[in-house]
């Protein structure tokens, strides 16, 4: 193996143009050596770029002996570190001259675009470094490059996808997400295909009639194939559905259904709680254990015991909600309602349960909740005013669990680059996490062997 051969490899250069001196005497001290670059030392290569032209790149004439060698011209390329050093490329580019136009022109290499000093190897992992949830400034100083260079990578490898261009999904899935002050109120609107949980759009704002500006550039026959739209109680994104949408159905996220219904019986806890002086065991008993308060009844271990120093005892869980709710008895009504909605309020694929939660969550609706607090019966209310919306929840499938997922990753994008300033950054940025948060599974059953057998 020849020493330009070996060099192009470890430099993970492609470009079979660039050689390097073979021996000392080639007029070069040598291929390598460690110099002080801005008070750091560096890595430093020596190679020379030449080859015979096709053609002039000024006026375009064939080289029929008309393109003459005219020197070199010495550039400094960064390329990938080695080491943890810092690594340059001196290069002696060979500048030609055309006797056609008496223009000169220097050879031009796939290891770098024109006028630029840094090498296409950097910029690749830069591109590759900006799908993880870390800050540019940080990929910026590993790479050791400049944060706008980041930026600029950011910008050529990931151009601002067109969602317009894309048919709307049938089960359309709206959530907001707290972004920054570049939107007003700084909450953004997030869409999202609940079919088959891709991401579909990001928006800058969450207001009505910004969504309306958005969503009526799609012609009414793309509009009426949205069959269902996923969102919270979150009033205009249900209004919306009815103007813009006419063949939609609203689904209330099961999600939010149990959230407020959890809400109610933690503010009934917390009520209780505070009932209690500060120094009193039952205040500190139901501050701890406020967990499995809120956890599902059929959840609960209620085999293993464990030891307990709150309450100085071995004892499973059904047993200390059991204590905790031996504290006082309109805490434990509100626990029986709240498990109550908890056991309807989930979806079954089968049709013969489906019908009975429904029948349930409608007996439930109907019974009298005057003995408990004022929350439960605002959200009773609630829930009688979104009736139709709950009950399709409880028949189909969808819900916005992985907008919620999309969502808890551009909190931590967020925290990791210490915010935004950019809407457009932001939302490159979100969009090249996506596809690493919802990958295709592999299918159940005999497609899935099917698959496995293929492969192999």
């Amino acid at each position: 193996m020849s020493i330009s051969h070996f060099i192009r490899e470890v430099l993970d250069i492609l470009d079979f143009n660039i050689t390097f001196y073979e021996n000392q005497s080639e007029k070069q001290i040598g291929n390598y050596k460690k110099e002080r670059i801005k008070d750091e030392i560096c890595h430093v290569f020596d190679g020379v770029l030449s080859y015979v032209p096709d053609c002039c790149e000024k006026c375009g004439v064939v080289n029929d002996q008309t393109i003459i060698k005219w020197g070199f011209k010495t550039v400094m390329t960064q390329l990938n570190k080695v080491s943890e050093y810092k690594t340059y490329l001196r290069l002696k580019k060979q500048r030609f001259k055309c006797k056609a136009c008496h223009q000169t022109f220097v050879a031009s290499s796939t290891l770098t675009k024109l006028n630029c000093s840094i090498a296409q190897r950097v910029k690749l992992k830069i591109a590759t470094m900006l799908e993880d949830s870390v800050s540019m400034t940080y990929i910026a100083k590993q790479m050791a490059v400049a944060p706008m260079t980041v930026l600029r990578v950011l910008r050529d490898f990931y151009e601002p996808t067109l969602p317009e261009k894309q048919a709307l999904p049938t089960v359309l899935c709206l959530d907001e997400f707290k972004s920054g002050a570049f939107a007003e109120g700084a909450m953004s609107c997030i869409l999202m295909d609940g079919e088959h949980t891709k991401l579909f759009n990001v928006l800058e704002d969450r207001k009505k009639d910004r969504l309306e500006d958005y969503f009526y550039r799609y012609s009414l026959e793309e509009r009426q194939g949205v069959k269902f739209v996923v969102s919270d109680f979150y009033s205009p994104y249900l209004s919306l559905t009815e103007d813009v949408f006419p063949k939609a159905q609203v689904i209330i996220d099961r999600f939010h259904i149990v959230q407020l219904i959890g809400k109610s019986f933690q503010n009934q806890r917390i009520t209780v709680m505070k009932s209690f002086p500060n120094t009193d065991k039952r205040y500190k008993q139901l501050k701890k254990y406020w967990k499995l308060l809120q956890k599902k009844q059929s959840e609960l271990d209620w085999c293993h015991r464990k030891w307990q120093p709150s309450f100085k005892d071995y004892l499973t869980q059904t047993e200390i909600v059991d204590r905790l709710l031996s504290y006082d008895s309109s805490l434990a009504k509100g626990y029986e309602t709240y498990q109550a909605f908890l056991r309807v309020l989930c979806y079954s694929p089968d049709k013969k349960k489906q019908e009975e939660r429904v029948n349930e969550f409608e007996e439930l609706l109907s019974q009298n909740y005057s003995h408990l607090p004022e929350s439960y019966r605002t959200t009773i209310s609630t829930f009688k005013k979104y009736r139709k919306e709950i009950i399709l929840a409880l028949s189909v499938p969808y819900s916005n669990g992985p907008v919620e997922a999309t969502n808890n990753h551009i909190k931590v994008i967020k925290r990791m680059a210490y915010g935004f300033r950019n809407f457009i950054n932001f939302k490159i940025r979100i969009f090249i996490n996506r596809g690493k948060y919802f990958r295709t599974l592999p299918k159940k059953g005999k497609e899935k062997g099917q698959a496995t057998k293929n492969a192999a």
